[in-house]
């Protein structure tokens, strides 16, 4: 018997035909690579294609600053409105915690200053009544003498009595006219006194209350410029201090303050067109050179690329609408923008 070793085994399960696999990672590899030899190639011949500068598109506005603390009292418009020079926009009092701090102290002394004072004249009021009281009583005396003289006159007539006696009375009438004299000349004094005292008080707690007054009086600001009102950053009630923004006034007309870098400055020129990079949108909007100033300036911190040894100095430029009038695709103000121009043109 005779055995082949070389006879495979029999199965049962049906033979499939293995399927051709596409290959899907290589190409979306191919894809990422042409992406980054777009990307780079892009970056270098841009470079040599156009001059770029870093800006910002902002509108012409004012903002509403005091040099001092302020409180907003009212608001005589809304955010939004339209106005024109010379509107007003809010009331204010001036607020200095220092002042009103001052004003208490001084209302405190004020009040101290009125007790002592009304001290002062209960006490010159009671020596007041004292010698009024000693002059009534000496005017009884005095009365009694002078009945005693016109008594002693009588008496020295007849002989009943010498002069000497006589004499004694007309001395003691003297000495009470004297004293009653005194005492009336006191009292003048005192009546004297106590009005210019009084004069004084009232004219200092008139000055006083003119202060307050002042203090608080009710200041209106009227619009410099025509506009519309931004938002309110303070609201009513509260303090505006030194240098706080309490609203802007915005005009329709806008601009792009750009900086463009020491080794640009002479592809830039007034007059010439340039696109500008909008940072919410892919879509640019095109504008002209307006104005380039002589000194240049530190840039802005939002525009300084602390990743790379950036020169920090810039050339201020002005870029304006062609046609003179606002961009109406750009609805909102103060962004950052790249502007980019040709360098051939």
């Amino acid at each position: 018997m005779e055995i082949n070793f070389n006879n495979d085994s029999i199965s049962e399960e049906p033979f499939e035909k293995p399927v051709k696999k596409r290959k899907w990672d290589r190409w979306i590899y191919f894809a990422i690579l042409l992406v980054l030899v777009f990307s780079f190639l892009r970056w270098l011949i841009s470079s040599w294609i156009f001059d770029y500068a870093d800006g910002f598109l902002m509108h012409q506005q004012f903002d509403v600053k005091f040099t001092s603390d302020v409180r907003v009292i009212d608001y005589k418009v809304k955010e939004g409105y339209a106005i024109k020079k010379g509107d007003t926009l809010f009331s204010y009092e001036f607020y200095d915690t220092n002042l009103r701090k001052d004003l208490v102290m001084d209302s405190l002394k004020n009040q101290v200053n009125n007790t002592t004072f009304e001290n002062q004249l209960v006490s010159m009021g009671s020596q007041i009544a004292k010698k009024q009281s000693l002059v009534a009583d000496m005017r009884k005396r005095l009365a009694f003498w002078k009945d005693e003289k016109r008594r002693k006159e009588k008496l020295v007539y007849i002989n009943q009595i010498t002069p000497n006696e006589l004499a004694n009375v007309d001395r003691s009438i003297d000495d009470l006219q004297y004293e009653i004299s005194s005492l009336n000349a006191d009292i003048k004094a005192l009546k004297d006194d106590m009005a210019k005292m009084s004069s004084i008080n009232n004219n200092k707690n008139f000055l006083e209350k003119q202060q307050n007054q002042v203090s608080t009086i009710q200041n209106y600001y009227t619009s410099p410029v025509n506009g519309n009102v931004d938002r309110f950053r303070i609201m009513r009630g509260q303090v505006a201090y030194k240098s706080d923004i309490v609203t802007s006034v915005i005009d329709k007309i806008q601009y792009v303050q750009a900086y463009i870098d020491i080794s640009d400055v002479e592809d830039f020129h007034e007059g010439d067109h340039v696109e500008i990079k909008l940072p919410y949108t892919f879509h640019t909007i095109t504008g002209k050179v307006r104005k380039i100033y002589s000194i240049s300036e530190i840039k802005d911190n939002t525009l300084i690329n602390k990743s790379i040894d950036d020169n920090k100095y810039g050339v201020v430029i002005d870029i304006v609408p062609l046609n003179g009038k606002s961009w109406d695709v750009v609805n909102i103000s103060n962004i950052p923008v790249k502007v980019r121009k040709l360098k051939f043109t």
